[in-house]
């Protein structure tokens, strides 16, 4: 009896997610920088062959397919953006991000700060904001009642500020003892800052 690909694909994952949970366990305990990929096979108990069946590098371990692409977050945007402001649509997306990542804190919490204490993969991960960026100016200026620059300047202002909210609340999640939820330290972070409705 053959095992079928459903099967073969979540034996697959279960794998692949074993194995990143060994990688980040090291990588928070010892340093990203620190660990080799013959630290996590010996850790894990594989051969370096098999590591490179599931991941191409280490930076792929801690990142895999976890950070959504421009593409989802633009959509996610977009499910919001035409009940309520740009504003509050921008909240609300990073609060359903949040969410997810409540569900899955352990692996999340941990990925974060790796990302947060390694220059390397925190210029990375800056380079998603950059493309998420891109990827949500033009949504937010074409709903706004004045065009031109300076809804441009206005949207890139609201984005970036967005970002970085979303940022605080993650590496206070991460690196504290907190029992609160990301989705309200989101929602808490976002309420320190107001736009005008545009």
């Amino acid at each position: 009896m053959s095992t079928t690909p459903g099967l073969r694909m979540k034996t697959r994952q279960a794998v692949t997610e074993a194995l990143a949970d060994t990688a980040l366990e090291l990588f928070d305990t010892a340093g990203f920088d620190q660990v080799t990929v013959a630290d996590i096979v010996a850790a894990a108990g594989i051969s370096q062959r098999s590591f490179f069946r599931y991941f191409s590098n280490k930076e792929d371990v801690v990142f895999g397919d976890r950070i959504p692409s421009a593409e989802e977050v633009r959509d996610e945007l977009l499910r919001h953006l035409d009940d309520v402001p740009a504003w509050d649509a921008l909240r609300a997306s990073f609060r359903t991000a949040a969410l997810q990542m409540d569900d899955d804190k352990g692996r999340w919490k941990r990925a974060t700060r790796v990302i947060c204490h390694t220059p390397g993969l925190r210029a990375r991960y800056l380079e998603k904001h950059l493309a998420w960026t891109d990827a949500l100016v033009p949504e937010i200026v074409s709903r706004m009642a004045s065009g031109g620059p300076e809804a441009e300047l206005r949207a890139h202002t609201m984005i970036n500020t967005a970002l970085g909210c979303f940022d605080v609340a993650l590496m206070r999640w991460s690196d504290s003892g907190t029992d609160l939820p990301l989705a309200a330290l989101v929602d808490d972070v976002f309420g320190f800052v107001q736009f005008p409705r545009s």
